[in-house]
């Protein structure tokens, strides 16, 4: 558990909202590939998983908590978003979101965790891989009632990259969403 930080250091929970706004949301609806070829990737960290660790395509390789690598700083403090994935069935998971608040710039130092809350739930209708990048295709359902196509990609073991889609999908291969991992800025994507 990471050290709180003193009271007088937290921002109101506005200001916190208005920040992650600020951060890049689900990532990234940008990206189809020209072909149906595979779409070579640089080895920017992005391809094959890096350690011999390659991407799965179970749903547990999901499970877990995330932090986006992504800063962002307002004021005085800087934040970075986290994520919580909770499996509940074969193809389903609930899907949460908090922020870490660090007390400088930066991102480093003590940090103090609010949340995560409960978004929604992802119901994934099917998953494909190469040695290269796992996806999964779905939809999230929203707290709210609301609902989005989504893909959840990890490009290793160790990053994932979540991309709004439209229904049906706009990124419908494997190719196309390694193109659009390849697009995103690396800050977008969590880790763990």
């Amino acid at each position: 558990m990471l050290p709180s930080l003193h009271r007088a250091a937290v921002v109101p929970a506005a200001l916190i909202t208005l920040a992650l706004g600020l951060t890049l949301p689900l990532g990234a609806c940008s990206g189809r590939s020209g072909g149906d070829g595979d779409v070579a990737l640089s080895d920017g960290g992005w391809g094959g998983g890096s350690g011999g660790m390659a991407p799965m395509t179970a749903i547990s390789a999901l499970e877990g908590d995330w932090v986006q690598k992504g800063c962002v700083t307002v004021g005085a403090q800087s934040f970075k978003k986290t994520l919580r994935a909770r499996t509940t069935g074969q193809a389903t998971l609930d899907y949460y979101e908090g922020v870490l608040i660090f007390a400088g710039n930066g991102c480093a130092g003590a940090s103090q965790q609010v949340g995560p809350s409960k978004l929604g739930v992802v119901r994934f209708a099917r998953s494909d891989a190469s040695p290269a990048l796992a996806a999964r295709w779905g939809e999230l359902h929203t707290v709210m009632g609301t609902h989005a196509g989504a893909i959840w990609a990890l490009p290793s073991a160790h990053r994932l990259c979540l991309l709004g889609d439209e229904i049906p999908s706009s990124l419908p291969s494997l190719s196309a969403v390694a193109a659009s991992v390849a697009s995103l800025p690396a800050d977008n994507c969590f880790v763990r």
